[in-house]
């Protein structure tokens, strides 16, 4: 009740000031409001912000530019809702709901975990003016938000309407209590929270009568003490407030009783609904003694880890550590234990071996570097007696760190094992490819002195020589063409290799009309038709790129079925990558023929080097085109495959990063001394 008015505020009758005189107004509640520890916040019939104070900032995570005037009450639950833990499925339909209900009812509270991390009450009212009030406070909150009645008396008559709205939407409940104890103002929430008293409560009722009545209706759970002993002690504590204290009810509910004594001698109580904390606090002694069971589990299971493990607070002191840890590097558990220091950690490690002083010192500075990085990272380190222990470092909110130790020196053994093992075989492939180079030029020139000798025979004795020598100059020179492109088909295939050029960005359809161009001849002599659809541009060897396409349309030729014209398709599509799975980008190529086809139990024959499905006397060819078209494939990150229908078709798959450059991954390892 408005006792100065002689109104009650919870239905005021005047009108809100307008004007000069509504600014005035404004200042003086942001006077009031500005002042206390709940959050308190005004928007006007537009559902526009017009004021909030620094505890409403606080409590729900907001800036002071996301808070301007005139943000709208539907943007700050919008910021709410994204930033918080639990993000409704439909945020527009939650705040359409919340605002539907703020309207039609004229209010509601609901409980939120905020995105400052608070657990937060929220309540929303709309005054008779149509505005609406907002307040926050924290859930388990114990101190009282005493600041607001510090300035009632000194708001002017133009402010006390909002005052009071401001009061209403308040989720405590709140008195104020003139110099002789007898109640001046009141909200509903006061009155909801003595529900065995609420019938009495009106301005003017002294504190000890309203008591009394509640004692005789047995509002109060007071156990064995004496009734009149119990009045005194509440009154005189009423009279003289010191610290909070909580109040069973009879419903039981328990309420948080907080008093402030003003000036002017009159007194502020602030009623607070603390069912759910004090459900909480039963609930966490429950809980404490289940982890005092848990954590007999967990030391069980820190003794029978495999790896070491050990918790360093913010100062680098030692908090807990398991047998493995002590185990790895020989500690004795009566030097090693929780309070010593990292530093003090590595004088016991120089004494006992594990180190040398160089490698100590280095590792004293390191350690807390790696911690104060504030992410995940994994250290190497290296003992005197030749062991590598990784130590993985995990960062913990507080400043300390988790880590967790293992000896991988058997690993970092067969690591090197695999390096030397791979530069051995690096240069086995290089003598091979060397020796495919040299040897495919080195025979080249006895190859010509044959094919020239056999002409000769041929063009000068061919009528002196009997009728079987010629037929075997002319297999000699048969096998001498079928060298010569078995070499050069095998130089080609070494080439991919030893004579790749960079990557740089390509457009498939420029390629793939060069070699039409040079197979033309081949096109017509064969009656067929090559169909090239658009195709993508890509990162790759230029060179390679056409060998690889012209090998497979030149198959796709020669493989033709008799009468049947031959008719090859080129198609190609980008496949987009996927950041998150680590996938890059890819261009997939088909070709596509309507010629013999093949048995698909056959497929990985085709790939393999100088493995043909078909004899020298039904198709030409040496058996290594497609196994270089695989060879390029393979270089440029991707792969061949294909399906084949004998007597219908077959069709070549081939996929190739689009972007070679962009996915060239150079790793280093990191290889730091840590304890």
């Amino acid at each position: 009740m408005d006792i100065l008015n002689g109104r009650d505020f919870r239905s005021p009758q005047s009108e809100p000031a307008s004007g000069s005189d509504a600014s005035y107004s404004i200042r003086q509640l942001e006077d009031l409001l500005s002042g206390t520890e709940a959050g308190l916040a005004l928007f006007d019939e537009a559902r526009r912000l017009v004021y909030a104070n620094p505890s409403y900032l606080k409590f729900c995570g907001y800036s002071t530019e996301e808070t301007r005037p005139g943000t709208r009450l539907e943007d700050l639950a919008r910021l709410s809702l994204e930033r918080s833990l639990d993000v409704p499925d439909n945020i527009d339909e939650t705040i359409r709901r919340g605002m539907q209900r703020l309207n039609s009812a004229g209010g509601y509270s609901f409980r939120f975990n905020a995105p400052s991390g608070m657990a937060i009450f929220v309540h929303r009212r709309v005054t008779d003016d149509n505005q609406v009030i907002e307040t926050v406070r924290k859930v388990a909150d114990d101190t009282a938000d005493s600041g607001i009645t510090d300035r009632l008396e000194m708001m002017a008559a133009e402010a006390r309407t909002r005052m009071s709205h401001a009061l209403e939407a308040m989720a405590d409940g709140f008195a104020l209590f003139d110099a002789d104890d007898r109640i001046q103002i009141y909200n509903q929430q006061y009155l909801d929270l003595n529900p065995h008293i609420a019938d009495i409560i009106a301005p003017g009722k002294k504190f000890e009568d309203m008591l009394r009545i509640g004692m005789e209706r047995a509002g109060y759970e007071i156990g064995s003490a004496e009734l009149e002993h119990y009045i005194k002690w509440r009154v005189e504590q009423h009279q003289n407030p010191r610290e909070a204290h909580d109040l069973l009810m009879n419903d039981g509910r328990w309420v948080r009783v907080q008093e402030r004594r003003l000036a002017d001698g009159s007194t502020v109580g602030i009623r607070s609904d603390i069912t759910e904390l004090k459900r909480r606090e039963t609930d966490l002694l429950e809980i404490t003694n289940e982890l005092r069971l848990s954590n007999m589990h967990f030391d069980a299971t820190l003794s029978n880890m495999a790896q070491g493990l050990c918790m360093f607070d913010a100062t680098q002191t030692l908090i807990l550590a398991n047998q493995r840890y002590l185990e790895i590097y020989g500690f004795s558990g009566d030097v090693v234990k929780p309070g010593i220091t990292l530093p003090e950690i590595m004088e016991y490690s120089i004494r006992i071996g594990n180190y040398t002083r160089e490698d100590a010192e280095r590792a004293k500075a390191e350690r807390p570097e790696a911690a104060r990085n504030r992410s995940q990272s994994i250290l190497k380190q290296y003992l005197r007696d030749g062991r590598v222990i990784s130590v993985q470092l995990q960062p913990m909110s507080d400043g300390g760190s988790v880590a967790v130790y293992e000896d991988i020196t058997e690993l970092e053994r067969s690591a090197d094992n695999v390096r030397q093992y791979t530069k051995k075989l690096e240069a086995s492939n290089r003598e091979l490819q060397d020796f495919a180079y040299v040897a495919s030029h080195d025979l080249q020139e006895p190859l010509r002195k044959i094919e020239t000798f056999g002409d000769r025979l041929k063009k000068k004795y061919s009528d002196d020589l009997p009728e079987n020598a010629v037929v075997y100059i002319e297999r000699m020179q048969n096998a001498t063409g079928r060298m010569r492109l078995l070499i050069s088909d095998l130089l080609n295939y070494s080439r991919v290799t030893t004579n790749a050029k960079p990557f740089v960005e390509i457009d498939l359809n420029d390629v793939t009309a060069d070699v039409l161009s040079d197979l033309q001849i081949r096109i017509e002599e064969v009656g067929g038709q090559v169909v090239c659809k658009d195709l993508p541009t890509i990162e790759a060897d230029a060179t390679q790129m056409r060998q690889l396409l012209q090998n497979l349309i030149c198959n796709a030729l020669k493989f033709k079925r008799p009468g049947v014209t031959p008719l090859v398709t080129v198609s190609g599509r980008e496949i987009e990558g996927d950041y998150i799975a680590g996938t890059p980008a890819m261009i997939e190529l088909s070709i596509a023929d309507n010629g013999i086809g093949f048995d698909n139990k056959y497929k990985e024959q085709i790939f393999t080097i100088f493995q043909r499905l078909h004899g020298r006397n039904e198709y030409e060819g040496t058996g290594i085109g497609l196994a270089t078209c695989r060879k390029i494939a393979e270089r440029h990150g991707g792969d061949i495959d294909a399906t084949g229908v004998e007597n219908e078709g077959a069709t070549f798959i081939v996929t190739l990063q689009a972007n070679q450059n962009k996915n060239e991954k150079h790793s280093e390892e990191e290889s730091v001394h840590a304890t």
